[in-house]
């Protein structure tokens, strides 16, 4: 009990995240039929599978991994759902379920999709759960980057580099510079320096669990639309719930618990207009809820600089 009460402040960021729970729930409202059977995939503290209920399913299969199922069934029982919501306390790879079902629910998203390392589950639920013609939500998720100016990142590195307390610390520069950041620093698209452009997406309904269970990669050129400076490439997600609802975190968009995902420079990087940014970001699958990062920025033709979230190189990658 107290390791599901401790975990309930992360879920807490989720809950009072409006803008995610008013798309999840417009979007079960209108996909969701009376007589349906749900199965909500990390369920969490149970929200969505109260939506489903609410929207007329005749069984929800909240399946829960962690602890936080403890708060799931109080919440569920609270709102009277406790004789449709089933609460499975198992990984998603374990549980059995007495039939087939007519959607699966899954909020599956890290900050630009597949950073959580959570698209293989949906997959494997959707080859062994769902019944042929059955819907997904959310049916599509793609994954957008853009060169950045954060001014948070750029104060910080001036700051380690200014030998604050007449100490050296240059060197938390160049460590800050091979960790992701996920942040609600604000962030408008004046900040970015060029449009964004898709890294990849991912149809729900047709994606394989091999591409799921893949690296993830994208080697995309900018041009600078203005002059400026570069501390970080700015990553998201657009996610199509169904026909006519959709939910991001992108940047100008509505604030999300999300923020936006970073992947910072070790320096701020001068561009000018029409300047050429080269970048490759690469995301593997890590551990359950994770994944490894790597990315470059090359402004022009000066120097490649890259940056790795793994201390060790994995066996057969090569950063280029």
């Amino acid at each position: 009990m107290i390791e599901a009460y401790a975990r309930l402040s992360i879920h807490r960021w989720m809950l009072l995240d409006g803008v995610r729970n008013e798309a999840y729930r417009r979007a079960i409202a209108q996909v969701v039929r009376p007589g349906d059977v749900v199965l909500d995939m990390g369920a969490g503290t149970g929200i969505l599978s109260i939506f489903a209920a609410q929207a007329g399913a005749a069984k929800v299969h909240a399946v829960e991994r962690t602890q936080i199922s403890v708060v799931a069934r109080r919440l569920i029982e609270r709102n009277g759902f406790a004789d449709r919501i089933d609460v499975h306390h198992s990984d998603l790879e374990d549980v059995v379920l007495p039939s087939k079902v007519d959607v699966i629910i899954s909020e599956w998203m890290g900050g630009f999709g597949v950073d959580e390392n959570m698209l293989a589950p949906l997959v494997m639920a959707r080859d062994r759960w769902l019944r042929p013609g059955g819907a997904i939500i959310p049916s599509r998720v793609t994954a957008f980057v853009a060169p950045a100016w954060v001014l948070e990142l750029d104060e910080a590195t001036r700051h380690w580099g200014s030998r604050p307390h007449g100490v050296d610390m240059e060197l938390l520069n160049e460590l800050n510079a091979d960790e992701t950041v996920m942040t609600q620093w604000p962030l408008t698209p004046d900040d970015l320096l060029a449009p964004a452009k898709p890294m990849w997406s991912h149809d729900a309904y047709t994606c394989s669990l091999q591409e799921a269970d893949s690296s993830f990669v994208a080697q995309l050129e900018f041009t600078a639309a203005r002059d400026g400076q570069m501390t970080a490439l700015a990553a998201w997600f657009e996610a199509t719930m169904c026909d006519g609802v959709s939910l991001t975190n992108a940047v100008g968009a509505p604030a999300t618990h999300w923020g936006r995902f970073m992947m910072p420079l070790s320096r701020a990087l001068e561009v000018r207009a029409g300047s050429v940014i080269r970048t490759e970001v690469r995301c593997e699958p890590d551990a359950p809820g994770s994944s490894a990062m790597y990315w470059s920025v090359q402004i022009d033709d000066g120097v490649v600089e890259r940056h790795d979230t793994r201390p060790l190189r994995v066996a057969g990658f090569t950063p280029r």
